[in-house]
């Protein structure tokens, strides 16, 4: 019989047969609600074809609706606290495969192997959220979709226009090769415990349709480039980008004005199309 782990006092149950008490350092808040569980995997469109990735399991609460629908599983978890309670809570679901490590350091080529398309479901960790979130998008993993249960601050720099004050390299990064959407807003009390803030479901995904966008020539050099363009936000761009790269302020003059940038603008005035040609020009005068 599997556990109802969106209900309350079996977590709390749970927590205190096996000793345990949810971690603030590792951003530990289960999710109780199932309406909101449903949303989750109903956003991430999921068949017996699908590799999933998940982070940071917990309790097995989203794993299970996961395995429920795909065909494997893969969960990344740093907690080994847990194991005991995954064991009881996934024993039902043997296309799941824990993996017992970090998932800032994991090898994700590594890990999905060569599944086609694979998927990415996680409710994140606050404290590693951003960090993870830019791992992952500059993976080099052709990821189908990714949908994140995130703060929802981070979700809204993750869909953040130009011009905009929460608009980053967060921005860019959820935004070079997917489109950003926004599921719906979680309230704080559907995790256990619950958390200060509201968090939100954000899904990623390839466009649709139409044209898709021009990508870098160079991806690491693109990533530098946007690294140095938001390092120093109160800098114009071309100083932050002297500051960040190793060009002379005149190679990145003649480039940004190539590119019809004003030198003087900042890097939060760019778009995201406007920053890979940036890339591409000052890739060239290396």
């Amino acid at each position: 019989m599997q556990l109802k782990l969106t209900k309350p006092s079996v977590v709390q149950t749970l927590l205190r047969q096996h000793n345990l008490r949810p971690s603030k350092g590792l951003g530990q808040n289960f999710l109780i609600n199932e309406h909101y569980l449903a949303q989750i995997v109903a956003a991430a469109e999921l068949s017996p074809a699908d590799l999933v990735i998940e982070i940071g399991p917990g309790l097995g609460t989203l794993t299970q609706a996961l395995a429920s629908q795909a065909g494997r599983v893969i969960s990344i978890e740093k907690d080994q606290r847990l194991a005991p309670v995954l064991a009881i809570s996934l024993a039902a679901h043997k296309q799941v495969q824990l993996v017992w490590q970090d998932a800032l350091t994991v090898d994700y080529q590594q890990l999905v192997g060569e599944a086609t398309q694979p998927k990415v479901v996680a409710n994140l960790p606050y404290y590693i959220t951003t960090p993870l979130i830019l791992r992952l998008l500059q993976a080099e993993v052709p990821w189908r979709c990714l949908v994140f249960l995130v703060q929802a601050e981070v979700a809204d720099r993750m869909q953040a226009s130009p011009s905009n004050k929460d608009y980053g390299l967060l921005s860019v990064a959820c935004q070079y090769k997917h489109e950003v959407e926004i599921v719906t807003r979680v309230p704080a009390s559907a995790f256990y415990p619950a958390p200060t803030v509201a968090s939100t479901v954000v899904k990623l995904q390839a466009p649709a349709s139409g044209r898709p966008r021009e990508l870098a020539v160079e991806e690491p050099w693109f990533w530098q480039v946007v690294r140095a363009a938001f390092g120093q936000r109160r800098k114009t761009l071309a100083n932050s980008l002297s500051a960040g790269l190793p060009l002379t302020k005149e190679q990145i003059q003649l480039g940004l004005v190539a590119q019809g940038v004003e030198p003087g603008a900042r890097g939060e005035d760019l778009t995201v199309d406007e920053l890979v040609g940036v890339a591409n020009e000052l890739g060239c005068r290396r």
